[in-house]
């Protein structure tokens, strides 16, 4: 079985799927791949961050951070025997995710859920329900612990 998950590592809803996965009884042969999209960074958000920094400081930050999320991730799922490997890609992750399940013959896709208010998902949209419409394969969204306890 071939399990994708999706980590973003600007919330904890990616560290909840990670923990989701790791407690799954998947088959001993199953292969698990981390994967974190990194979006471009635009010059309007360079500018929102002190000390003048440009586009790229803020892309090579940004895939930084991916990177490190990614293999912390990996080194979760590994610590309890799985077999993981992670891949980072930049662009939008709301089609990637997807298409990068389907051309690695993903079985499943964990993803992350945030709780965001209503108006901030009608404007930037929900990485987790695109994921959901765009899969061509099921998908298993993990709700954050915040949401869970409420």
């Amino acid at each position: 079985m071939r399990i994708l998950i999706a980590v973003s590592g600007t919330d904890d809803s990616s560290m909840d799927a990670v923990d989701a996965a790791a407690a799954f009884p998947w088959p001993p042969e199953s292969l698990l791949r981390v994967i974190t999209v990194g979006e471009k960074a635009h010059p309007s958000v360079a500018e929102l961050i002190p000390g003048g920094r440009d586009v790229a400081d803020v892309q090579q930050m940004s895939d930084a951070r991916a990177g490190t999320v990614a293999a912390s991730s990996a080194a979760k799922l590994q610590d309890r025997g799985w077999n993981v490997d992670t891949i980072s890609l930049e662009g939008d992750p709301k089609s990637l995710i997807p298409e990068h399940a389907k051309e690695w013959g993903a079985d499943l896709i964990v993803v992350g859920s945030s709780d965001r208010a209503a108006i901030e998902k009608f404007l930037l949209g929900s990485v987790s329900q695109a994921v959901v419409m765009r899969a061509s394969c099921s998908v298993l969204v993990v709700k954050t612990r915040d949401t869970q306890e409420r």
